[in-house]
């Protein structure tokens, strides 16, 4: 099974690459730059995203990476695994129950493959082993549908802090122009050679706003 592709917590802005710092009518313009990119990411507000992104994908690779190893488990079994796993403060009876069905789907798999390899089967060894292979086949559908599932939701989140980090970086880089008396402030991938960087002092308002 392919684990999830790269997805970023952010991805590059369409930042439009300048803003004009409010309270300024002055025709004789005060001209400044900022990393915005960098704000955000090295932002107190912006690594706790990144942990919790990093978090959120790592619970969703491990649950689609057990069930490929292991493909006997039931519907049941499934979903209890993953509405636990999922868990943003999972208790200890929690983590009791996760590590039980894991440790019932790990035997089921062991008898899986001691009857695959087995000479002779008696019926009930033949009805276990039909349901074995039924599990497994609606446990590749299942994690195929999770997979997409969870492809969209982590995207879907990803957006929603990306665009409520900009909008305070936004706010942060404001503040430190107005304060400092620029008009005008670049997007530094607009003006890569711009003096007076805002990217440091938007940094630290920001971090003070958080």
């Amino acid at each position: 099974m392919n684990k999830f592709s790269k997805l970023g917590w952010i991805v590059a802005a369409a930042l439009g690459g300048i803003w004009l710092a409010s309270g300024f009518q002055d025709s004789a313009n005060k001209i400044a730059v900022v990393d915005i990119s960098d704000v955000v990411e090295k932002s107190n507000y912006g690594k706790t995203n990144q942990d919790t992104f990093a978090k959120m994908k790592k619970a969703r690779e491990d649950l689609l990476q057990f069930i490929d190893d292991y493909r006997v488990l039931n519907a049941e079994q499934a979903q209890d695994l993953k509405d636990l796993s999922l868990k943003d403060n999972p208790t200890a009876e929690d983590k009791a129950k996760v590590d039980r069905i894991k440790a019932d789907v790990i035997a089921s798999n062991k008898k899986w493959n001691e009857l695959s390899t087995k000479a002779t089967l008696t019926p009930e060894d033949r009805t276990l082993l039909d349901d074995y292979a039924r599990r497994g086949q609606n446990m590749e559908a299942v994690a195929r549908r999770w997979f997409n599932d969870f492809t969209n939701e982590m995207q879907a989140w990803a957006d929603k802090q990306k665009a409520d980090s900009i909008s305070k970086a936004r706010v942060a880089i404001q503040k430190v122009a107005k304060a400092q008396g620029y008009t005008i402030v670049f997007e530094v991938g607009i003006a890569p050679y711009g003096a007076n960087d805002l990217t440091d002092a938007s940094l630290q308002a920001m971090n003070a706003g958080s």
